[in-house]
């Protein structure tokens, strides 16, 4: 039985592969969100999140308004993985905001941090004539109320509608309740 030479060295990986490059510090990647490359900014961003290190929670709110719309959605995606309630009222200003972009990062990450006073934000965006839009505020009132309330993000005119002041009349008669936890 012949038997295999055992190498005596392991090959060497190419440069700048996971196994060369050390993972990237939380210094490290605050100082990334300064960087003028957006790309740099937005990938800081999603490993701030990942860290879920919430010390980062003021810088990444910095980011919701910085000129790139894919780094203020990161921003908002990892604020939402952070857990850190002290960014809510910056995520709900942006509701207000009609020149942010897509709402659907800072919707997740409201109903990831279980903003009760987002729920009438929800509730105004099952009207957004974006049906992505409408069926993750849908989903994020299902989740957070825990009340169903069937509504079709892509249905016609009239079931949303219904469906919408079904939502109407349950805040109508909750919201001293919620409001109050």
């Amino acid at each position: 039985m012949a038997t295999e030479p055992v190498p005596t060295s392991s090959p060497v990986p190419p440069p700048g592969s996971a196994a060369t490059s050390a993972a990237p510090t939380y210094e490290s990647l605050l100082r990334d969100l300064n960087h003028r490359v957006w790309e740099v900014r937005r990938d800081a961003c999603e490993e701030l999140g990942a860290l879920g290190d919430q010390r980062a929670a003021a810088h990444l709110t910095r980011l919701l308004s910085d000129g790139v719309g894919a780094v203020r959605f990161a921003a908002a995606e990892a604020l939402g993985k952070l857990g850190d309630k002290s960014a809510v009222p910056a995520l709900l200003a942006l509701l207000d905001n009609p020149v942010f972009g897509a709402y659907g990062p800072v919707i997740e990450a409201l109903a990831s941090l279980r903003a009760q006073q987002a729920i009438p934000y929800f509730i105004r965006f099952l009207r957004d004539h974006d049906p992505r839009v409408r069926g993750l505020a849908a989903n994020a009132l299902m989740v957070m109320t825990r009340q169903f309330i069937s509504f079709k993000a892509k249905g016609s005119e009239a079931e949303r509608a219904a469906a919408i002041a079904q939502w109407e009349a349950w805040w109508e008669k909750n919201k001293h309740t919620i409001t109050k936890a």
